[in-house]
Parts: C-alpha cells; structure tokens; sequence
C-alpha cells in the first residue's frame, strides 16, 4: 500500500555568509593531485625557529637563507601541516622580494609550485603575495618577467583561477598599449570567468564586458552576442553603487552597437529606455533627454510587430515625454490612425529637428549624413510607408497604381516593389498587384458561394434591425396612445 502520510515541513537552516576561509577550507587537506591528507605532526615550533634563522642569514645571504628554509618546507608539506607549509613558503618569496633577488624569486616560485604532494592554499597565498608584488617592482621588464612567471604556475590550476585572471587583465593591457589589439583579445577570450566560482560577481561582469568590448573590436558580433548572454542583467538592479551603474551603462553601451550592427532597432530602444531609467543618467538632464529621444526614434524604425507597437504606446503615455515635446508629436503621428505625408510632414517640418537639431532639441547623430545615417533616414521613409499601407488597407479594397504611389509618396516603380516586400513579409494579408490594369487589390475575392453567405448574413442582420426598429415605433405609439386617453376629460 502507498503511504499517505504528509511529509514534515521543515524550516531551512540560516548558514550565514560563508568567508573567504570557509571558502578556502576545503584545500586545507587536499594535495596538488587531489587527494586527502591528515596533518600528521604539528611543526609549529620548528618553523618558528626557522624562520627566525633565515631572517638573520638574510641580512648577509639571502640564497642561503631560502635554502636554509628547503628542509622545513618539505617536512611541513609531506607532515600535511597547511599552517606551517603555508607561513615557510610565503616567507622564502618575501626573503627573496625583500633581497631585490628577483631571478631567484621567480626560480622559487616556479620550484615551489612544482613540489610533490604540495598543499594547495599554500601555493594560492604565496600567488597572492606575488600579485601584489608586481606593483612594487622596479622596471617593466622584470614586472612582465614576474607576471609570466606566475601565468605559469596558475595555468590549469582551478585554486588560483582569479588570479589568473588578473595577471591576464595585466597583460592584456600592456598588449593594447602597444596596439597588439588582436592578441589582446585572443589572450583575454581564453577566459572562461563565468565558470570562476569564487570570483565576485561584480568582477566577473567587469572581465565579460572587456571581453564583449574586443570582441566588438575585432569586428566579431556573435560573439559579443554570444558573451553578453551570460550577464545577469538583474546583477546591475540589485545596487546603485555609482560602481554597478558605470558596468550597467558600459554594458548596454556594447549592446547598442550590437544592435545597430544587426538592424535590431526594437532591442536598441530597449537599451536606451535602460540606460535612460539609470539613477546617474536621471540625475544629468542632458543625457536622460537625449536617451530618452533615442529611445522614440529607434521604436518608430523598427518594423510592426506587436512587440513594437506595445512599447509605441507604452513610451507614449510616459510623463517624461512631456520633455521632449516635439517628438512627442511625431510619435503621436504613428499612433493615430490616420495617414501621414513623408514629404509633406516628416521632411517639411522634421527633417532639421531629426537630422541637424534645433537649440532646444539637440542633435541625436542617428540621421547624420554617414552611410548608415543614411540608411535609417531611408528606414524611416519606410515605416510611414508601412502605417500609410495600413491605413489604406483598412478603407479600401483596391486602388490604382498612381494613386498608391501618391499616397505612400513613392515613385511608382518602388511603391510596386515596396507593397511586394510587406505582401510577402504578411504585412498586408490578400492583397494582390494586377500589373495589366494597374490596380492593387487590397481585399481577397470571395467565392460565389461565401458571397451569398455573406450577402444573406447581411440581410438576416438587416432583418433583425427592422424588427427591432418597428417593435419601438409600436411601443412608442400604445406609450403616447394611453397617455392621451389618461389626459382627455371623460364626458
């Protein structure tokens, strides 16, 4: 029999944050291949004296005073003692930074990181303490010297990953100083941050985007697209550190030039609507209005889909569009049902206000006189011809070649080729070209039997509407009737 019992609700228990040494715990007893060690024997006091030994054999060599520490490493690291191994290995790199013995701290390192059985947060701090060293180096050189040197250490090694990272971060920009830009890039794309567990979120967002920003550098847009799907963008909602909102805008910056690349105008309003609801853009009146306007422009190139129209009439009822007053009327131009005259209005009275700007509303630089200004200048012309076609499928069943083409303001050898676009595209559905008469028929034919249909659906609805017409005269008549009969005196 199945046992009905309900389970107990139990309550989740709150762990806390974990810390950086939680975080660390779980190399404490793991060796360099993996496996598990117990600290066998605590040499505690050993190191104490040999490290006090070694800073007093420094001060007259500083090679013998990290060979004095070989004997003690190795009894700390095979006694699986991570305390000790940890303090004796980070000493040997200080004895030799603190020497300006810059070959042998890099021999040290190299030799330390390849010893059998090492502990792994041993080798992880003496890294972070050579990291910080690379700052402190006295010229370039031996600064790169040591960063190859560490690269090498923490290749493959998931333990020191975001330090690898880092010294690949510093790399990469020396790389582009000197305008290897492809190397550069290629270098920095070998990481895969988004799989570094104990990187900070804010930093691992912080390496995507440079690698979004070479990507689109090296002209490579799907993967930039590829790259940028692998930011959370709730991560840039859930602070307004000026921090996050610098990434935030940094970020839907590249996605704009991913956009316009693609022709994906809706998705570049989006951006913009983004960026335009940023604390820091808000606080600057400037750029929150330019944004804003960018945003109106890019919603009305894009083409009509139901997407496009929700957010048409989404920024149409927003309250801050009253600071932009004169492309509030162009918006409200496409919104209305009615047609509009590309050259009669668009060119006439905005084609300086889009293209060139006027004091109160400067220039947006989407309609300069660039190729792809061009091109969306052209894009603009059409979508009025998309709402125009709309408008007249709604009122009309068919209409002449000449006439259509006056309407859309079009020549008549690119209105036919434009109607063919939006009647294959499903813009416009049964609409036909009968090229012999010269005509557009707008509605499809209906079969004789459909007609008929048609025809007595139409008299059964009339029909209907007779009843109801005489059933109130009638009603009306006995209404006014009686109350004759109530007024007029009995004799």
């Amino acid at each position: 029999m199945a046992d009905k019992r309900e389970p107990i609700k139990v309550d989740p228990v709150d762990v806390g944050d974990t810390t950086e040494l939680d975080n660390l715990a779980h190399l404490a007893a793991h060796g360099g291949d993996g496996r598990l060690f117990k600290m066998e024997q605590d040499y505690t006091k050993q190191v104490d004296e040999a490290l006090l030994k070694a800073r007093d054999l420094a001060q007259k060599d500083v090679v013998a005073a990290v060979e004095s520490l070989n004997n003690i490493e190795k009894l700390t690291r095979l006694g699986a003692d991570m305390k000790s191994n940890t303090r004796v290995v980070q000493y040997m790199a200080k004895l030799c930074f603190e020497g300006q013995k810059w070959d042998l701290l890099m021999e040290t390192i190299m030799t330390l990181s390849k010893k059998r059985l090492l502990i792994k947060m041993a080798i992880a701090k003496m890294v972070r303490d050579a990291v910080a060293m690379i700052e402190k180096m006295p010229t370039e050189e031996l600064k790169m010297k040591l960063i190859e040197t560490l690269r090498t250490v923490t290749a493959g090694k998931i333990y020191v990953e975001v330090e690898r990272a880092r010294l690949t971060s510093m790399v990469v920009k020396k790389l582009e100083a000197e305008g290897k830009l492809d190397e550069a890039a290629t270098m920095l794309l070998e990481l895969q941050v988004e799989t570094y567990g104990s990187m900070e979120m804010k930093e691992k967002v912080l390496y995507l985007l440079e690698q979004m920003r070479y990507s689109l550098v090296r002209n490579d847009y799907v993967r930039a697209t590829i790259i940028s799907k692998k930011i959370n963008i709730k991560f840039f909602n859930k602070s307004d550190a000026e921090d996050v909102q610098d990434l935030k805008l940094k970020y839907y910056e590249l996605m704009i030039r991913i956009g316009l690349h693609d022709g994906n105008y809706l998705d570049v309003c989006r951006h913009h609507r983004e960026i335009y609801e940023t604390k820091k853009i808000k606080e600057d009146s400037v750029k929150a209005t330019s944004h804003l306007r960018s945003a109106v422009v890019y919603c009305l190139l894009a083409p009509h889909t139901n997407e496009q129209w929700d957010l048409l009439n989404r920024i149409a009822i927003q309250r801050e569009l009253e600071t932009v007053p004169d492309y509030k009327i162009i918006l409200d131009l496409f919104i209305n049902q009615e047609l509009i005259s590309f050259k009669g209005t668009i060119v006439a009275k905005y084609e300086k206000l889009l293209r060139r700007g006027t004091t109160a509303s400067p220039d947006t630089g989407i309609f300069d006189k660039s190729t792809e200004g061009e091109k969306r200048w052209s894009d603009l012309h059409l979508r009025v011809g998309e709402h125009n076609m709309r408008m007249i499928a709604k009122y009309y069943t068919q209409i002449t070649f000449e006439r259509l083409a006056e309407l859309l303001d079009f020549p008549v050898d690119e209105m036919e080729s434009f109607v063919c676009n939006l009647i294959v595209s499903g813009h416009i559905t049964g609409a036909k070209l009968h090229r012999p008469s010269r005509i557009v028929y707008l509605r499809l034919k209906k079969a004789n039997v459909e007609q008929l249909d048609v025809w007595a659906s139409n008299v059964q609805k009339l029909t209907d509407t007779l009843n109801k017409v005489s059933h109130l005269i009638l009603k009306e008549q006995m209404v006014h009737k009686n109350l004759e009969l109530a007024v007029t005196p009995r004799a």
